[in-house]
């Protein structure tokens, strides 16, 4: 996928994926389209100024669908024991 064009000869000219709020290294087609809420695409100077040299070829920023809002209460029992050598 090209945003921007061709930006360098010899370097990846893929665009950066930042996948809620994480730069993600791999591929986008690594990515379940069913997890995916929003895709937005930075490609002028508001990428570079957040990602650096790494956005020249442009920023796909995807957000996944989150579970629940609600919070998981699962209350745990802990119980400590000492022991001492010759009981």
């Amino acid at each position: 996928m090209e945003i921007r064009g061709k930006r360098s000869i010899k370097a990846s000219n893929e665009p950066l994926l930042v996948v809620d709020g994480i730069i993600y290294y791999g591929s986008l087609d690594e990515i379940n389209p069913n997890d995916i809420a929003q895709i937005d695409v930075l490609k002028d100077a508001s990428s570079a100024a957040v990602y650096g040299a790494k956005s020249a070829a442009g920023v796909v920023l995807i957000t996944t669908k989150k579970g629940s809002a609600e919070k998981t209460y699962r209350p745990i029992q802990c119980q400590r024991r000492h022991l001492h050598p010759g009981e």
